[in-house]
């Protein structure tokens, strides 16, 4: 959020900038800051799913991803 917030002032497309920085957000883990956060959080309190959680975050986002990318596409 704060790249939106700092971008907002240069443009008036909102929606476009809300969707980029959303979509942009997904796939791996390193692309959201959340990201990186909630893993680490949840990964102090089960630390022998580390590797599970990771293919089910993988799987998730990039399966979000393609279907984003198709229908705003």
């Amino acid at each position: 959020m704060p790249c939106a917030i700092f971008l907002s002032g240069f443009t008036n497309n909102y929606k476009e900038l809300l969707l980029g920085v959303d979509i942009g957000g997904m796939g791996t883990l390193i692309a959201s800051l959340a990201s990186v956060i909630s893993y680490k959080f949840y990964t102090e309190n089960y630390k022998a799913q580390k590797k599970i959680y990771l293919i089910r975050f993988s799987l998730y986002n990039f399966s979000a991803l393609i279907i984003f990318g198709i229908i705003f596409g």
